[in-house]
This record gives C-alpha cells, structure tokens and sequence, in this order.
C-alpha cells in the first residue's frame, strides 16, 4: 500500500532568497537618536527578565583597534529596577544593505556576531533587527538562534511609548519576511528613570 502523503509543506529557512530590504541605508542616521525596544526575543545575554526600560544609544566612531566602527551603549531593568547597563561595539559589514557585526568591544572583530537592520523607517521611526538569517524553523516561520551570536529579533522604536500602530507595522514586516513573532515578548516601557531623549517622528 502506498503511504499517505501530508499536504503540509515543509518550512525553509531562511526564506528563499532572505535578505534585509535596505539598499541605501545609512549608519549616522540610524545612531542620530535613541531607540527603544517594545518587543525582542529572549537570548543568552538578554532574557525575558531584564524585558524592562530597555534602550540603545549607537554612535559611530573611528576604526578601533578591533576593527570596530560603532559603539553601543545598551540599558536594561528587571521589575525590581535593577539595572543591567553596558557597553559593546559593532563593525560595519555592508553599510548599504544595514549588515553589521557586534561583540564585546575587548573581542577582535572576528568573533562578531551579525546584527542586520532588516527594515528601517525614519519616517514612522520603527526598525526591524535581527541577528542575522533566521535558519532556524518555528512554530509561526522562521527564527534566528538563542544564543549569543546569530540570535535575536528586535522591534525599536524612537518613541519611548510608542503607538500600538507603529509597532503593528513592524511586527507586519516581520511576519513579511518569514519571521515567527511569537518569539517576541513585550518590553515594559513605562516608569522609566533611566529614559534617554526621544526623537521627533511622525506616528
């Protein structure tokens, strides 16, 4: 007898012909102000207990030592305010197409682990990031490691309490990509002490 065959289709990923949607993108823009997570997936160096006030501040520099082109500095609380507060530093791989590498900023450049800006809207004030190709398959498409490199999916945003729109259209972009956003918790954006300033966008 012949075995029943399943119309499920098997999941790729990452996606046939995966890649982020920028062509022009441009470092000194995207580190021109803060930004803000609302939603991020749970990885190795940043779990879901610290999902509280978290923020980054980017600033090109010159080539370091390391090889590094941007400094990041990245802020973090638990729901008892403690603070997880850090820098770390990123090497540009292809500035047009938003594919950049970032480590500790002791570790040569080579033991980098991707950071893609698969989508960035300075329009909307919203960017879509990832740790690189989402190879692996998930519940609801595909998703990036857990780990520390090759891990994590982000939505920032400018604004520190975005609206419940912008952060709609990232999720939708990310869903477009192959993304499986139930990977992604909510970051908790209020009673924030720590705030940096916001930038001035349209919503």
């Amino acid at each position: 007898l012949l075995a029943g065959v399943s119309g499920a289709v098997a999941l790729t990923c990452p996606p046939p012909g995966f890649d982020t949607d920028e062509t022009n993108f441009n470092v000194s823009a995207y580190a021109s102000a803060p930004w803000y997570m609302q939603e991020q997936m749970a990885v190795g160096y940043l779990p879901v207990e610290q999902n509280y006030c978290v923020n980054a501040q980017y600033s090109r520099t010159g080539k370091t030592l390391w090889g590094y082109d941007v400094s990041v500095h990245n802020h973090a609380e638990e729901k008892d305010g403690k603070v997880h507060d850090g820098s770390i530093c990123a090497r540009i791989v292809d500035e047009s197409k938003g594919k950049l590498e970032v480590a500790p900023c002791f570790l040569p450049a080579v033991l980098a682990g991707p950071y893609w800006v698969i989508k960035f809207n300075p329009e909307v004030g919203y960017a879509l990031v990832s740790g690189g190709p989402p190879t692996h398959e998930g519940t609801g498409g595909c998703r990036t490691g857990t780990g520390v490199n090759n891990a994590g999916l982000w939505i920032l945003t400018r604004q520190r309490e975005a609206s419940e729109n912008v952060i709609a259209q990232a999720r939708a972009y990310a869903v477009k990509k192959g993304f499986d956003v139930g990977v992604l918790n909510r970051v908790d954006q209020t009673n924030c002490s720590h705030a940096l300033p916001e930038a001035d966008v349209v919503v």
